[in-house]
């Protein structure tokens, strides 16, 4: 009976032995199995997150690239018009130094033929003529006239000569000009195609997007040539009326701050991020925002006259990077006014406008309301400074 328990407690103790050994293997395999499941869960989030830098710095890159970009077809599109201005004031010079051209022939032949004719005359000179004046009084006539000739002669020659040194003068110079835009160009040219081919290599990172964030960057780069073919039509208006101000003549000083009341700048001019605008407008800001409440005044930051109006936009709410509106251009309802000596300004994004087009304003006129039409993240003013065609910076003008 004793050696039977015996047995009995030595076999539970064999099986309790056993089954304590193999719950500690399998605690010890679970823990194992456990630490591999998070080191791999570990290393996947390390690789996400390193894959995800990889394309938050590329479309860094690529946004800073498309400003660039942008930049530089800006630069060649203003020196293309300054090459087409230049190449019309040597066409004017041209055919003014053709002119004068022929004048100064003619002048010449006739005095030519005319020494030829007293050649040929012999003794026959302006002595001879003044010398068989049948009176006083037409020796007096015929020496009067032969000085106005021969002065008259002598001045027209002198002034032709002068002319035609002067304008050759200053077809050298526009030629040598145009020379020189030519290289810029040329040069520009060849950085615009540096800079698109990086944006290419960039773009590759781009493939690791979604299909849904592709297609939201496929409409921010469409709304972004919007506003640029906008931002030409503009430039081309303010080149055309740059001196259609109603009379008025901007001689320099000071503009009138449009906002009055409101400061606050939520976007400079030139280069900006998407992160600033939430992935709204153009990344190569053509002005200042200034943010202020709806409904706001806009002044006229100088006197003279609107020579664009456009009033139709009535989506006059906050956009966001997946909503659109390509209004206006993107501008939404804007203003145009001309100053006088090639100034204009714009007004955009505005929630009414209450001028018309031909119409003189005065300096501090209320021209239209601040609101969000357009492409624009939220109620401000878009104010824009063009000098005969050119958008600068507006801070200096505002004496900022």
């Amino acid at each position: 009976m004793t050696k039977k328990v015996i047995s009995v407690i030595v076999a539970l103790l064999l099986i309790s032995i056993s089954i304590m050994s193999f719950a500690a293997n399998s605690q010890d395999q679970l823990q194992s199995e456990m630490q591999n499941i998070q080191n791999s869960i570990k290393e996947a989030n390390t690789k996400i997150d390193g894959i995800k830098d990889k394309v938050d710095d590329a479309m860094k890159e690529i946004e800073t690239l498309s400003a660039e970009i942008s930049q530089k077809e800006d630069e060649i599109y203003t020196l293309n018009i300054e090459l087409s201005s230049l190449n019309e004031e040597i066409s004017v010079l041209t055919g003014k130094l053709e002119e004068e051209q022929k004048k100064y022939d003619t002048q010449y032949d006739t005095l030519c033929k005319r020494l030829v004719a007293q050649y040929k005359a012999g003794s026959v000179s302006y002595l001879d003529v003044l010398l068989n004046s049948k009176s006083l009084s037409n020796f007096i006539s015929n020496y009067y006239l032969i000085g106005k000739i021969a002065e008259y002669d002598t001045d027209l020659l002198e002034k032709i000569k002068e002319q035609k040194t002067s304008l050759e003068k200053s077809k050298a110079e526009l030629d040598e000009k145009q020379g020189q835009l030519k290289e810029k160009q040329a040069a520009l040219k060849v950085e615009e195609i540096d800079l698109t081919n990086k944006k290419a290599n960039k773009n590759k990172y781009v493939s690791q997007l979604s299909e849904e964030e592709k297609e939201l960057q496929k409409q921010i780069d469409e709304l972004n040539e919007q506003y640029k073919q906008k931002e030409r039509e503009f430039q081309e208006i303010a080149r055309k009326n740059a001196n259609n101000s109603g009379g008025y003549v901007y001689t320099g000083g000071e503009l009138k701050w449009p906002c009055p009341g409101y400061t606050r700048i939520s976007s400079t001019f030139g280069y900006r991020g998407s992160a600033a605008t939430g992935g709204v407008g153009s990344s190569n800001h053509k002005g200042i925002d200034m943010a202020a409440p709806h409904g706001t005044a806009i002044l006229a930051a100088e006197s003279g006259s609107v020579i664009t109006v456009s009033n139709n936009c009535t989506h006059d709410y906050a956009k966001t990077a997946k909503t659109r509106c390509s209004c206006g251009g993107g501008y939404g309802n804007y203003v145009m006014i001309s100053h006088g000596n090639g100034l204009v300004t714009l007004y955009g994004h505005c929630s009414s406008i209450s001028v018309k087009v031909g119409q003189t304003v005065t300096k501090g006129q209320q021209i239209g309301a601040v609101g969000t039409t357009g492409y624009s993240t939220g109620n401000h003013l878009h104010f824009s400074v063009l000098l005969n065609g050119t958008y600068v910076n507006p801070a200096p003008y505002l004496g900022m």
